[in-house]
C-alpha cells in the first residue's frame, strides 16, 4: 500500500484549516479502532443475523438493512486477531467505499475524534509489519503534560471491503 493510497482513505474535513481527519472510534475485543467518518454510512443496533453456510470464518452472516442484504464481518477475525473470549457484539457500523456496503460488528461506538495530521503515523512509516487493512495509528491527545495519549488503529475501509 503506497503512502498516497493510505492518505486517500483518510479524507480531511473540508471545514478544517489544519487538515484534521474525522475518525469514528469503536471498540472490538481489547482494541480501539478508527474508521474514516467519510466511509461510515450508518451505525445500527445489532440486528438478527442469518448465517451463511461455508462462509469464511470472518463473516458472521448477513443482515437486512431496509430490505438490502449486507454482509456482516467480525472485525477481530477479519484482522486475524485472537479474541480472549467471544462477546456478543453491540453495534454494526455500515461502511461504504462507493461500490459496496458492508457491516462491521463491533462491541461499542466510542466517539468521533478529529485527528490532526501530526497525530497520525502511517503504516508505511512504521517498522512493524501491519495488516493489509491498517492505514496507520492515531495517537489521541491527553490532558496530562508529557503523557502519551491512547492509540487508535486506523482501518482502511477500501482494503476491508476487498477493493
Amino acid at each position: 500500500m503506497s503512502l498516497t493510497t493510505e492518505r486517500s482513505t483518510l479524507t480531511p474535513d473540508p471545514t478544517s484549516d489544519s487538515g484534521a481527519v474525522p475518525v469514528l472510534a469503536v471498540s472490538a475485543g481489547d482494541e480501539v479502532y478508527g474508521f474514516p467518518l467519510s466511509s461510515v454510512r450508518e451505525i445500527l443496533v445489532a440486528p438478527p443475523i442469518a448465517e451463511v453456510p461455508r462462509a469464511p470464518e470472518s463473516v458472521l452472516g448477513v443482515i437486512s438493512v431496509r430490505g438490502q442484504i449486507v454482509t456482516l464481518l467480525d472485525l477481530p477475525k477479519t484482522l486475524k486477531l485472537q479474541a480472549a473470549e467471544v462477546v456478543p457484539y453491540g453495534r454494526v457500523i455500515l461502511i461504504d467505499n462507493g461500490e459496496e456496503l458492508i457491516g462491521v460488528a463491533v462491541d461499542s461506538v466510542i466517539q468521533v475524534y478529529r485527528m490532526e495530521p501530526g497525530q497520525i503515523e502511517y503504516a508505511s512509516g512504521m517498522s512493524a509489519e501491519l495488516s493489509d487493512y491498517v492505514v496507520g495509528v492515531g495517537r489521541l491527545p491527553t490532558t496530562d503534560e508529557g503523557a502519551e495519549g491512547d492509540m487508535i488503529i486506523l482501518i482502511d475501509p477500501v482494503s476491508l471491503l476487498g477493493g
